[in-house]
């Protein structure tokens, strides 16, 4: 028996097995295990389809048609990856964004006339899932040897992905030069007779999106991401149904309330009448991000007691 040890552990060393140390200059369909824990983080760009702003026509309902791109705002985010399986994966995001509308950025006259504005604060925390649609992985040569040839690395991932998200928003708008809280303004009526409940500032959405994941060495990569949210709330802008009585609002929660109930010039009074639409309520708001992310493989260790490996087949 102690003849076949060493034929055992030569067999063992030639075939680069991963029970061994790290692997180098080799593919195989463990390879995925090498990367199972990633720590993700960067930033990106976040803009967002409500009732307002838009292009200079009638919105469009989940259409990026609609989307007005001078509103886009940053965003960043920190992210935990772990990798379930070769082809599926699963990930852990806290991201914070800046969202804006404005409708005097559109000519499409009713939008124009009704003159609301808002920015929102926005902390999520989502969960993801990852199918892989296509892979390039593999190590390359560890060190960089003059003469010799051999593969480099890769760790290309294109993928679909999708989940869940929990958010809470704060939405604002611009008087005095400087910034308020909407929703204690109540200016759609909320909790006035005949008028709304007062809306949560806690709320929920699902994501679908695509990726796109690249190898810059054996241990860092970089993530771009392309999504789409619709979310289960219309107030993301303070906006959604219809206008309530103004002077009611100003006699229980003042003039700044009545002002951004509705700020328009007048001049079509009969628009912002009670009960004259000042939003549509038949669809909720939607997220739209790209983002771009560092990515730090927490699995793989990098290290000078790694030895070179050569994979052999007879």
């Amino acid at each position: 028996m102690k003849h076949f040890i060493p034929l055992i552990i030569l067999y063992a060393g030639l075939s680069g097995s991963p029970v061994l140390a790290q692997p180098s200059n080799f593919t195989n369909n463990k390879y995925w295990l090498y990367q199972r824990k990633e720590l993700l983080f960067g930033a990106g760009a976040a803009n967002v389809l409500s009732d307002l702003g838009g292009l200079n026509r009638i919105g469009t309902d989940f259409s990026l048609a609609d989307l007005e791109l001078v509103m886009t705002r940053p965003s960043v985010h920190l992210g935990y990856r772990y990798r379930v399986k070769r082809m599926w994966l699963t990930k852990s995001i806290v991201q914070y964004s800046l969202l804006k509308g404005n409708d005097q950025l559109t000519n499409e006259p009713f939008r124009h006339y009704r003159n609301l504005h808002f920015r929102t604060h926005l902390i999520e925390f989502s969960q993801q899932f990852e199918f892989i649609l296509f892979s390039n992985e593999h190590f390359g040569k560890r060190y960089k040897i003059h003469g010799l040839r051999g593969m480099k690395n890769k760790n290309t991932l294109l993928y679909l992905f999708t989940g869940a998200k929990a958010f809470i928003y704060i939405p604002q708008g611009m008087v005095n030069q400087g910034w308020t809280n909407l929703r204690p303004l109540h200016t759609e009526g909320q909790g006035l007779t005949g008028g709304p409940k007062p809306y949560r500032l806690f709320n929920f959405g699902i994501p679908f999106g695509v990726g796109l994941k690249l190898n810059l060495d054996q241990v860092w990569r970089i993530n771009f991401e392309f999504s789409y949210t619709k979310t289960f709330t219309d107030y993301l802008d303070d906006v959604s149904s219809v206008y309530y009585d103004n002077a009611l609002i100003e006699q229980h929660y003042g003039s700044i309330a009545a002002y951004f109930a509705d700020p328009s010039s007048g001049e079509h009074a009969t628009w912002t009448y009670a009960g004259e639409m000042r939003g549509d309520n038949n669809e909720k708001d939607a997220l739209i991000y790209f983002n771009i992310s560092f990515v730090r493989n927490l699995t793989y260790k990098r290290g000078k007691k790694l030895k070179f490996q050569y994979r052999a087949k007879f």
